[in-house]
């Protein structure tokens, strides 16, 4: 829906990042954090591979593609890689919960589906901003919808889970760094400059 909008304005761009950096900092928090410590993580090693994340973004961020500071690629390229790491073991769930019972499976299926709206929001709003065409913020987010795929094919020809619990616990600690750092480092500013020049 995004990427099919014609002429988009920065105010409609920043509203709606600020939108998907509320998501992805509650995804973060709530989701992938705690997934992380399910895993059998202590909080420390979780913080670390966190800090890790954050400071990635940080370094990636410096490195410029563009001389227009406000549209620098770096954002969209980092979200799009972010949420593709973050889909592969996601994309196991609803085919791992189908295998043993299929309302489980389902049930699971349809609040990924709705999760992954915001991720949709996130890739294709930033690859607009970055200057990216319409159809290259699609193949953006085709790209990391394929990594759930990915995910899932893995789960039903192995019947295995794709990676060992702790293997996914760190996966996830560096994912929820890396959206924790878009979002303060790149969504947010950007929402906020926007939308405080447009009301001036």
């Amino acid at each position: 829906m995004i990427a099919l909008k014609k002429n988009p304005s920065e105010r409609f761009i920043a509203i709606t990042l600020l939108l998907v950096a509320g998501a992805m900092l509650t995804v973060s928090a709530l989701q992938l954090i705690p997934s992380a410590l399910d895993s059998g993580l202590n909080l420390m090693q979780v913080l670390l591979v966190t800090c890790l994340g954050f400071a990635l973004v940080v370094a990636l961020s410096s490195v410029k593609f563009n001389k227009d500071a406000s549209k620098v690629k770096n954002p969209a390229l980092l979200i799009t890689i972010a949420l593709s790491l973050h889909n592969l073991p996601e994309g196991a769930a609803p085919i791992g919960a189908t295998l043993v019972d299929i309302e489980t499976g389902l049930t699971t299926s349809l609040v990924l589906a709705l999760h992954n709206i915001p991720e949709g929001i996130a890739i294709s709003a930033t690859a607009l901003l970055a200057g990216y065409s319409r159809k290259m913020a699609l193949l953006l987010t085709l790209a990391a919808t394929l990594a759930e795929a990915l995910g899932a094919f893995a789960v039903y020809f192995s019947g295995s889970l794709l990676l060992a619990d702790r293997s996914v616990g760190l996966l996830l600690s560096l994912v929820a760094g890396i959206m924790i750092a878009i979002c303060a480092k790149e969504l947010i500013p950007y929402s906020l400059k926007t939308l405080g020049s447009r009301r001036n």
